[in-house]
């Protein structure tokens, strides 16, 4: 698939220096210019707001011009905050979303002594179980690029976790784990996504080929092999992929536990065990 190439030609002069003149002119939202605006400034959000005559410097425009040609924010700002803590994103791992988060909740209820979090990205739900229940976790990927951005946020919060680069189960030979979370590629082929998702996020973390629900068939057959008895798979889903997620890990032997809905009311996470 074609990406979007950014070019940036060079701009006039620019006359417009004070930092809400430039926020009104920007042509994104607000929030967003002020986002820009502070990150450029080397400041945080709330000094931009407090000293609208600040002098904007060239930088912005440049930041400005990136988001303007579709590039997320979370780029450019080289951060996105996830249930509570700034993680380092960057091209080559997903952007890290809300419905994570509550992914992320639903593993939490289930008592787990080792975890993995599979195909880990950013290392965004790992990392924060890790913090928040101070158990043993992994975090897998195949992506290099993904396991070394994932490597500088572990060191950035303080973590202690383990990094295996892995294409699904493949680097163990035996039950491992009692607990196994995972935000798999769910979106079908040919689904309609916005600019800054299709051309700008990782393929491999998003597509999963011509259903949406490929990447499923393989979770369900490769990860009993690596769950110790007794242990639980926790998955983010798709819009509407339930019924068909549930049909295919029942059909290999899984037993559904529960769903967890975004807060739309949107089932975003589904877990399983085996019986």
């Amino acid at each position: 698939m074609a990406r979007l190439e950014i070019t940036a030609s060079p701009g006039s002069a620019r006359k417009i220096v004070r930092a809400d003149d430039w926020v009104a002119a920007s042509g994104i939202p607000r929030l967003e210019a002020q986002v820009l605006l502070a990150h450029a400034l080397g400041k945080d959000r709330a000094w931009v707001l407090a000293h609208p005559e600040a002098d904007v410097p060239d930088s912005a425009d440049t930041l400005l011009a990136r988001r303007l040609l579709g590039e997320p924010l979370a780029y450019i700002t080289r951060g996105r905050e996830f249930y509570g803590r700034t993680f380092f994103v960057a091209p080559g791992v997903l952007i890290p979303r809300q419905e994570t988060e509550d992914v992320l909740e639903l593993a939490m209820e289930f008592p787990a002594e080792s975890v993995l979090d599979l195909g880990c990205g950013s290392g965004c739900i790992g990392l924060t179980y890790a913090l928040e229940r101070g158990k043993a976790v992994t975090l897998s990927d195949l992506s290099k690029r993904a396991l070394a951005i994932a490597r500088v946020n572990r060191h950035r919060l303080g973590a202690r976790v383990a990094l295996v680069r892995s294409d699904v189960a493949e680097a163990w030979s035996q039950p491992t784990f009692d607990l196994v979370i995972s935000n798999p590629p769910y979106v079908a082929d040919g689904d309609d996504l916005p600019n800054d998702v299709r051309f700008f996020e990782p393929e491999q973390a998003l597509f999963s080929g011509p259903l949406g629900t490929e990447f499923y068939e393989r979770l369900a057959r490769e990860i009993p092999k690596i769950l110790k008895p007794d242990g639980v798979v926790v998955l983010e889903i798709g819009k509407g992929q339930e019924p068909a997620i549930r049909a295919i890990f029942e059909s290999n032997d899984w037993q559904w536990i529960k769903t967890k809905p975004d807060l739309a009311g949107i089932p975003r996470g589904l877990a399983f065990k085996l019986p």
